[in-house]
């Protein structure tokens, strides 16, 4: 597409960053405060609050990567999306409610509520859960901002630097002027814009390819796997499992519960969302075996929807389609910047280091904050060759570092009063450190046997399962917890 560089490429993504920025100026217009500029002061309804709970989720390994992985491994790639159903089904009953009616702003927020009994009111706490969500993200971003620089690149044809800096440049500054305001508008154009191009691109896919009936024929001919199973049954429930615990506790949707009016507001949002997500997911799955049929010898998979894209609708639809998917990558960006910096401006600058500091410096201090968590990344990026397989390695476990770390202590942390503050930290810092000591041992080592790794088939089933055991038996071996530990929690149903 870059070869194709023309007036009308120019104006549509020129005109697309100005609509961002004025809903950046927006956003800074409305944001007083540092309730403002991390929850939108409350105020997000239904439709789009559906749309930020939509767009945040939706990233490139959507976009990008799972059109690729359904181009390389057919239908067997769907089950993911079981998952994720059923971890949106979990947060609708038994996490999204209970967090807003507690209103805080982050997660470190419920962290250090639930299990303030460390000696320290729950600062030890706060800390550490931030320190793992910041940790996790920062290395997190540096994939998303190299699928932007691949956008970049298609669309403008610069190199893969100047793509990186763009993304960056672009998400840091209408985060840190717009604050959460912004973010939700924009989730929710992006939102539009993404399952607009979608409905844009999938109908001509399938026309190409004869339908629905004949693309299965043809993908059966290529190979049988492609419309069977490729995936062993452990890896299969591996994908359920990572991606339900994953969503369920997911700090970057959970802080989207936050902004919302109230319980009501968030279970219609789940509900909204749930629907787009199922279009989505079935289009996704289209582009990717349909790039299979009609293109078959690509050498990059991650390549399918871009080569799709711009051989069926020519260069000026095609650009449409690449700005939608620079749409779910902003929007994930964006999300996890204002998760990052809260962490660090909300959680240790205004709770552990300036209690005292004014609304005005809060409010700064977490826009620069923004530019921190937003700027490290570009770093590892541009020099990623130096980390190995880190990046990669924490990327494809996002996941299943988030699940693990996360999911036991906010879901039981919730509905079980006897949860206490050992157990609550132990579960996060021994699910993720299993997590990561799991695919040092299989992935960098070889120390686990690879037929062990292939029984358990996803490095969340040993990080989930050492978190529960973890959590219950100190939670067991330890005191009961505090009055001010539960009482924000079960004060209504004692």
């Amino acid at each position: 597409m870059a070869s194709d560089l023309d007036v009308a490429t120019v104006v549509a993504v020129g005109g697309y960053l100005c609509l961002v920025a004025l809903i950046a100026y927006y956003g800074y217009t409305r944001t007083v405060d540092e309730a403002d500029f991390l929850v939108a002061g409350r105020e997000v309804g239904p439709i789009v609050g559906a749309g930020t709970l939509l767009a945040s989720q939706i990233s490139a390994s959507t976009a990008i990567g799972a059109v690729g992985i359904h181009y390389l491994f057919g239908l067997g790639f769907i089950w993911v999306w079981l998952g994720i159903l059923v971890g949106w089904l979990v947060a609708l009953a038994f996490i999204a409610p209970q967090l807003r009616r507690f209103s805080g702003m982050t997660v470190p927020d419920f962290v250090g509520t639930r299990y303030a009994d460390d000696g320290a009111d729950g600062d030890y706490a706060r800390a550490i859960s931030t320190v793992l969500i910041v940790a996790v993200f920062t290395l997190f971003l540096t994939a998303q901002y190299t699928a932007g620089s691949l956008v970049f690149r298609e669309l403008l044809g610069v190199p893969e630097p100047v793509g990186i800096g763009l993304t960056a440049a672009i998400a840091i500054a209408y985060t840190a002027f717009g604050g959460m305001r912004a973010s939700v508008v924009t989730d929710f154009l992006q939102a539009v814009v993404l399952v607009g191009g979608l409905a844009l691109v999938v109908p001509v896919a399938l026309a190409e390819v004869g339908g629905v009936g004949t693309l299965l024929t043809r993908l059966e001919a290529i190979d049988p796997v492609l419309v069977g199973q490729a995936f062993p049954l452990p890896r299969i429930t591996g994908f359920v499992v990572a991606s339900a615990v994953g969503i369920a506790a997911a700090p970057v949707e959970i802080s989207r519960f936050y902004v919302m009016r109230d319980e009501d507001t968030v279970r219609t949002a789940i509900r909204i969302s749930l629907v787009a997500q199922g279009v989505i997911a079935l289009s996704v799955a289209a582009l990717g075996l349909s790039a299979r049929v009609l293109f078959p010898e690509l050498g990059t998979p991650d390549m399918a929807a871009f080569v799709l894209t711009g051989q069926l609708l020519g260069p000026v639809l095609g650009t449409l389609f690449v700005l939608a998917v620079l749409s779910a990558i902003l929007s994930t960006i964006d999300s996890v910047m204002l998760v990052s910096s809260a962490g660090i401006a909300h959680d240790v600058y205004a709770r552990l280091i300036r209690p005292e500091a004014s609304e005005r410096r809060k409010l700064w201090v977490n826009r620069a904050a923004v530019l921190l968590v937003g700027t490290l990344p570009v770093v590892l990026t541009l020099y990623r060759e130096l980390f190995g397989g880190l990046i990669t390695l924490i990327t494809l476990l996002n996941l299943s570092l988030q699940g693990s770390m996360l999911f036991v202590p906010v879901l039981l942390g919730m509905h079980w009063q006897r949860a206490t503050t050992a157990g609550g930290i132990g579960a996060m810092v021994s699910g993720f450190f299993t997590v990561v000591a799991w695919h040092v041992g299989t992935e960098l080592t070889g120390v686990i046997p690879q037929t062990l790794a292939a029984s358990i088939g996803d490095p969340v089933v040993p990080g989930i399962s050492v978190s529960f055991v973890v959590f219950v038996g100190l939670s067991l071996a330890t005191a009961p917890p505090s009055d001010r530990s539960t009482e924000p929690f079960f004060s209504e149903t004692e």
